[in-house]
């Protein structure tokens, strides 16, 4: 009876141990996510904080704003549209590699075919040849 009592005593512990464990791992994840949202939430003040300490008056403010996602969305644009030009050019380039191979291949295979025109001619007499 006492080795079973000893049993079922560690089970037992190593169960709360386990159960320990698992709530450390789970208020260790609170613990960063916790770090993270402050981190976060302090940068957002101290941005809006610097906005509204700067040195220039709001409409100054609004109009540098205004400017610089003008300023991004004409880049942006720029950007597309050059991505739209290569990708229009490699695709003509693609087309014109793949109709010169296309020809190439064309001319191996009726290449092949005389080869194969002529084996049969020099294979055909040999053969009624030897069969005579």
């Amino acid at each position: 009876m006492n080795e079973e009592n000893q049993k079922k005593v560690k089970e037992e512990s190593s169960k709360e141990n386990k159960n320990k464990v698992a709530k450390e791992k789970k208020e260790g994840t609170n613990y960063f996510l916790g770090i993270l949202i402050s981190i976060l939430t302090g940068l957002f003040v101290g941005f809006i904080l610097g906005i509204l300490s700067a040195p220039k008056p709001g409409k100054e403010i609004r109009k540098d704003i205004k400017d610089k996602s003008e300023e991004f969305v004409t880049k942006s644009k720029q950007s597309v549209t050059g991505t739209i030009d290569k990708t229009k050019e490699f695709v003509e380039k693609g087309k014109s590699k793949f109709k010169e191979v296309k020809g190439k291949g064309k001319e191996i295979i009726e290449k092949g075919k005389e080869k194969v025109e002529e084996l049969k001619e020099v294979i055909t007499p040999k053969k009624e040849n030897t069969e005579a």
